[in-house]
């Protein structure tokens, strides 16, 4: 489904009286009319790039209420339910909140949230945190599980799709349709035993699939398909990790190397808190994870387990810390941890503070989808 348009049988949005300009996409308010100074502008310094990664023009307006200022970027988004339905009205309050305290936290200038009827809310900010601003989006749902297997994948795979998250086909529906267009494909990926040795022509038929299609078939299936690289898990609707009680398939932020994952033994609500903070012993930032009184016990008992299976099988054992389908860190676990989690390697204050800011104020009741990014003039 597009991003541009609305979901069938939804009504065409209307934007609310004040917000400063009309994004693509929505009507004008009630009762008012085109200012004089409304234009067309394709800015020259700035390329407005929607979802799809295309170019528009975007119809903009001298904001006179004193909200953001101009030259700020306006974010549109469509905000969907679980299952891809209407969002609720105490959701959209609840985003609301999560998304100013996580924009907050991260330092974001001059942020701000207009929530536009029952299904879209606009962010903007100043345009230097534009980026920033978007990597506050996702849900934000961490879990912590022992890795089983781990693969390089230095080229990425193929090209990923990039779904709309707002479609949520019923997984066995979709498990149904990738049997079907696999064939004997699906059987011929179930032998497989080292992803490193199969056999890729045999396989061709998975880059048909739908990132839905991908989503729904085993983890260890997505795992040991070597066409199924990263670029195509990490381009799956986020969730993918979301049930703690399955084993999954996901990579690293890099997309680099691929990893076959436990259940998940501790989850986004066993942490009391996060914070981003500068090691003064290694210069380098760290993010250290609190756990609640009963996230505690699970998180220790969790490093137990790995570091016993390490101690027997004289092999390095690791586990890894998921935010949403990607893989944050997977360190190496010697001995039982009593104390906090702590995230490091490769992290500078951004990445860190983004990182923090995250984890720390709970997982996004709704999906969202970028409609545009326009500027404000």
């Amino acid at each position: 489904m597009s991003t541009q348009d609305s979901p069938s049988g939804y009504p065409q949005p209307v934007a609310p009286p004040g917000l400063g300009y009309v994004p693509e996409g929505y009507l004008p308010p009630p009762g008012s009319r085109r200012p004089r100074r409304w234009r067309w502008w394709l800015a020259a310094g700035v390329a407005v790039v929607l979802a799809a990664g295309t170019t528009a023009a975007v119809l903009l307006l001298n904001r006179s209420d004193g909200g953001a200022a101009t030259g700020d970027v306006a974010v549109t988004l469509r905000a969907f339910g679980p299952d891809g339905g209407r969002a609720a009205t105490a959701a959209l309050d609840e985003t609301k909140r999560i998304l100013l305290s996580r924009m907050a936290e991260a330092e974001v200038t001059r942020p701000t949230i207009t929530i536009v009827g029952n299904e879209t809310l606009v962010v903007t900010a100043a345009p230097k945190h534009a980026e920033r601003v978007k990597s506050l989006l996702t849900p934000g749902n961490v879990t912590f599980r022992k890795v089983l297997s781990s693969t390089p994948d230095p080229a990425g795979g193929p090209d990923g799709c990039q779904p709309d998250p707002a479609d949520r086909p019923d997984r066995q529906a979709a498990l149904t349709s990738a049997k079907a267009k696999l064939g004997t494909a699906f059987d011929a990926a179930d032998r497989i035993q080292d992803p490193t040795r199969a056999d890729v022509q045999a396989l061709s038929a998975f880059g048909t699939l739908t990132c839905a299609e991908v989503e729904a078939l085993p983890a260890r299936m997505q795992y040991m398909v070597p066409t199924l690289g990263c670029r195509v898990l990490n381009g799956r609707v986020p969730g993918a990790l979301n049930r703690a009680d399955e084993t999954a398939a996901a990579c690293d932020r890099e997309g680099t190397t691929k990893y076959l994952l436990d259940e998940a033994k501790v989850v986004g609500a066993d942490l009391a808190g996060a914070e981003a903070s500068l090691d003064p012993q290694r210069g380098d930032w760290i993010v250290t994870m609190r756990f609640t009184g009963g996230g505690q016990p699970k998180w220790t008992e969790l490093t137990r387990e790995v570091a016993d299976e390490a101690s027997r099988s004289g092999q390095i054992a690791l586990v890894a810390v998921a935010s949403d389908n990607e893989v944050i860190t997977a360190p190496s676990i010697e001995n039982a941890i009593q104390g906090d989690a702590v995230i490091s390697g490769s992290l500078d204050r951004e990445r860190a503070t983004l990182l923090a800011a995250n984890l720390n104020h709970g997982v996004l009741p709704l999906r969202l989808v970028i409609a545009s990014i326009d500027t404000v003039r």
